[in-house]
């Protein structure tokens, strides 16, 4: 095989793990770097069939990429009740592989205060977090669960942003949360988290934190 058959060969790789992937976005990328290798490839062997097709994909994964990033999403945060809710059981159930791959740790426990708030974009509801006050200024996060076509950061960005400065109504507030799985604790430190202090708890999950502060509540308001 010589270089050019190689990084044809190459492009094809991409290609095709392109088509693996569940977030749109990065489908996106992937296929259209795959396509401009293709197209390269196509010129180099001197095809125009396969050099024009692959530059047509490549221009629209990126019109589309174009799109995507000059989209506004909406987001709404709704409550719904941990133990009560049908929706809630159903959507823990559906993940349950899931959320065990990424938060094994996380333990829905009934009479411990645990409230559910859902993330929707767009109106579709793509992520879910289960908190509960701990006191002191403390909030627990039992769960912190995106869907795998949404896994972009913007859900969780939203919540630790805005949605997270109205739990805080004007006081400071530290969020809380176990995380013993790799991935999980990467995500959690891009989100602004930072390790506490000591080793692993029985599950093998270290602790992390992020302090935010939230706006102050309107007048008359305690």
């Amino acid at each position: 095989m010589n270089w050019v058959e190689a990084f044809g060969t190459a492009a094809s790789a991409v290609v095709a793990v392109s088509l693996t992937m569940r977030n749109i976005k990065r489908l996106r990328i992937l296929n259209a770097a795959g396509a401009v290798g293709f197209a390269v490839y196509g010129a180099l062997i001197g095809s125009a069939p396969v050099w024009i097709l692959n530059g047509f994909i490549a221009a629209i994964d990126v019109w589309y990429l174009i799109r995507m990033r000059a989209t506004r999403d909406r987001f709404d945060v709704i409550e719904a009740d941990a133990f009560s809710s049908p929706y809630v059981r159903v959507f823990l159930e559906f993940h349950k592989d899931d959320i065990a791959r990424y938060q094994p740790e996380f333990r829905l426990e009934p009479d411990r205060g645990w409230l559910t708030e859902f993330i929707l974009r767009d109106a579709t509801p793509v992520s879910v977090v289960v908190y509960r006050k701990a006191g002191d200024g403390i909030v627990d996060i039992g769960l912190d669960y995106a869907v795998p076509s949404y896994r972009d950061f913007r859900s969780a960005e939203f919540y630790f942003g805005k949605a997270a400065e109205r739990i805080a109504d004007g006081h400071e507030l530290t969020f809380r949360v176990r995380a013993s799985v790799e991935a999980h604790r990467r995500y959690l430190e891009r989100l602004g988290f930072e390790r506490a202090d000591g080793g692993p708890d029985a599950d093998g999950a270290y602790e992390y934190r992020m302090t935010v502060r939230g706006s102050a509540p309107p007048v008359g308001q305690a």
